[in-house]
């Protein structure tokens, strides 16, 4: 006597199959997400570093401060850092991001961003550029200390 042998899978099988897939999904959706934003805040980090050294290169050849860092407002910083101000790409907490290219001023010396606004904020009296946000980033650390 010979047996039937059968091809292919069970539907227990391919439950199977789907149930692993779908917790592997369950656990990589949320840690990519986490990666992007840690991305975004590394390219904002970047992004703050040349505007920082877009000023310092500013008041090299002019021993003053810009009054914006704005390269749209102030042509000279045009020179330094480019005709567009680069982007805070930080989009957490994603309630209130600091997201953007806005510029806020402060005038004071020691001035720092007192909000969770959005883009950068320049102190003019003392060149210090900042994330305009007391938020929280994706590591637990206010923008401010950066």
């Amino acid at each position: 006597m010979k047996l039937k042998t059968r091809e292919g899978f069970t539907l227990m099988e391919l439950m199977i199959v789907v149930a692993i897939i779908g917790l592997l999904a369950a656990v990589a959706i949320p840690k990519y997400g986490d990666l992007l934003e840690k991305a975004n805040l590394g390219a904002t980090l970047g992004n703050l570093a040349a505007i920082r050294s877009g000023v310092s290169i500013y008041y090299g050849s002019n021993m003053a401060y810009p009054d914006t860092i704005d390269p749209q407002v102030q042509t000279k910083m045009a020179e330094t850092i480019s005709t567009v101000l680069p982007f805070v790409k930080a989009k957490y907490p994603a309630a209130n991001p600091p997201y953007g290219n806005s510029v806020t001023i402060g005038a004071l010396t020691g001035a720092i961003p007192s909000t969770m606004g959005s883009g950068w904020f320049y102190c003019s009296a003392d060149g210090t550029v900042f994330v305009n946000s007391t938020a929280i980033d994706i590591k637990g650390n206010p923008y401010t200390i950066y």
